[in-house]
């Protein structure tokens, strides 16, 4: 009897022993997990850097809060061009040791950041860039649930065959374009996708104009190109401050046309509303969606709609605009679908897991279905059309997604 109870004390002494070195503080150490956030949230990208960073710190707390059995941390740096990126992004994995890198928003930085990220063998999950060499050079942890850029033309010319030359009584043959864009890789990608699509459309190309955005301080001169061209439709390929000074010059010079449609950035930003007000309402822009008709979206993501609004607005102080809306979209498809499977932040398990998604359209708040390919490139990520009516971005198109109906379709004279 004295042996067995000898027996038991020394099993419950090893017992304590055990558990005394397992402090609640360790193990919550154990399974916090730290996440590289790099955006551009200075200089000429700032406003649009910081709303991506806002769409992912709410991703974040609304998975930390469901208890996945992992606790994320935010790593934030600012990356405002491409070589500060490259030291940014070497810090975070060098330093902080993080294996997931969430950015970058514009396709220099992103290409930049991404030799890094792969060289390192850390996954990098981007948001809104759209130059389509990003997912094409062969990479293993790079992933994009956002569309690339050659996913723009065809959305737009589409909505052209099906709405606008219709509405103006016009074939497609006589419905001419044309193209103002900046020159890097997003102007340029979105501008030969655009091309591509209308020559199998029939649409023609009038005039194409390329300019440098972070130069350009006048656009004047391509004003007047336009104007001498007569288009029907003005694409535009811009960021935020480019796309600002072009509308207020079209303004002041009196530029005319039918149609004025964007491709993401710069007018779906609502700064372009802020600034513009009664003046931005009729233009058009070809994005991912700031919010459709909540019948297209599964049940789970109209409650999650409700709640990432809530709290943006709560946390921030205003509505979130579409970019916030897109950063929050792909950060919480790594966060709620992808870690959970790949039970942490280990690169090849989040491609493993990352590639087995396979979820339906309206999977997202944006709209987007989930399916990556061998490449990360999400195939379903959808595209709509929007415009600017009564100072707010709704969605006109496609069908299904639609929130309200195209107005000002020819537009009125830009001038007044």
């Amino acid at each position: 009897m004295k042996d067995k109870r000898r027996m038991m004390l020394s099993l419950l002494l090893s017992v304590a022993v055990l558990f005394a070195g397992c402090s609640p503080e360790k193990e919550a150490d154990s399974q916090r997990v730290k996440i590289g956030v790099a955006f551009p949230v200075s200089g000429n990208l700032a406003k649009i850097g910081q709303a991506c960073t806002n769409g992912v710190e709410i991703a974040a707390e609304l998975v930390n809060e469901q208890g996945k059995g992992f606790e994320i941390e935010l790593m934030k740096v600012d990356v405002p061009d491409a070589v500060t990126a490259v030291h940014q992004v070497n810090r975070l994995i060098l330093k902080e040791e993080v294996k997931v890198v969430i950015g970058t928003y514009a396709s220099p930085i992103s290409m930049a950041a991404s030799g890094i990220t792969e060289r390192n063998r850390v996954v990098l999950w981007e948001v809104a860039a759209t130059d389509p060499r990003l997912t094409r050079r062969g990479f293993r942890y790079v992933f994009r649930p956002n569309p690339d850029a050659s996913m723009y033309g065809p959305a737009t010319v589409r909505f052209l065959s099906e709405v606008v030359a219709p509405k103006l009584g016009l074939k497609n043959e006589d419905l001419q374009m044309a193209l103002i864009h900046e020159d890097g890789e997003y102007g340029e990608g979105v501008a030969i996708s655009t091309k591509e699509a209308a020559k199998k459309a029939g649409i023609p190309i009038v005039e194409e104009i390329r300019y440098n955005a972070k130069s350009t301080n006048d656009l004047s001169s391509a004003i007047l190109r336009l104007k001498r061209a007569q288009p029907d439709v003005v694409n535009m390929v811009q960021y935020d401050t480019d796309a600002q000074l072009f509308w207020k010059q079209a303004k002041q010079l009196g530029l005319n046309a039918k149609v004025f449609i964007g491709n993401g950035a710069g007018q779906s930003s609502d700064n372009f509303g802020h600034t513009f007000g009664k003046a931005a309402n009729g233009v058009l822009d070809t994005s991912s969606a700031i919010s459709i008709n909540p019948e297209a979206l599964t049940t789970e993501m109209r409650e999650t709609e409700k709640q990432f609004v809530q709290r943006y607005k709560r946390k921030f102080g205003k509505e979130p605009d579409l970019i916030a809306r897109l950063a929050f979209s792909s950060s919480y498809i790594l966060f709620n679908d992808v870690m959970p499977r790949a039970g942490g932040d280990d690169p090849d398990k989040i491609r493993q897991a990352a590639l087995s998604l396979d979820k339906p359209v309206g999977s997202t708040i944006v709209g987007w279905g989930v399916k990556f390919d061998e490449t990360g490139q999400n195939t379903r990520a959808t595209m709509s059309v929007m415009q600017w009516q009564n100072g707010n971005l709704v969605v006109v198109y496609p069908q299904n997604f639609k929130k309200s109906e195209p107005i000002m379709i020819p537009m009125h004279d830009s001038s007044k």
